[in-house]
């Protein structure tokens, strides 16, 4: 069980930019290495040029969830004042 547990902790988990024209092969790049969007945490890029790069087409995106987030938090915030 332990030498399995190793085997699959060696290999390298992989994830995909979510910029449609990233320059790498299947935009495919190791998940330890993205970044990701800081206002709507949803979109993971291999770089920031192809976070730049996509940003046109993400930034509705970005914006409406990140007005839900915090609309939710505030919601939150007042529940767990009116329960104390």
């Amino acid at each position: 069980l332990d030498k399995k547990h190793k085997e699959v902790k060696s290999i390298k988990k992989m994830g995909y930019c979510n910029n449609e024209k990233c320059p790498l092969p299947g935009g495919k790049v190791e998940r330890s290495k993205m970044l990701y969007c800081t206002r709507c945490s949803v979109e993971y890029y291999c770089s920031r040029d192809c976070q730049k790069a996509a940003w046109s087409e993400h930034r509705e995106f970005c914006k409406e969830k990140a007005e839900r987030n915090a609309k939710f938090e505030q919601e939150m915030r007042i529940r767990d004042q009116n329960s104390m």
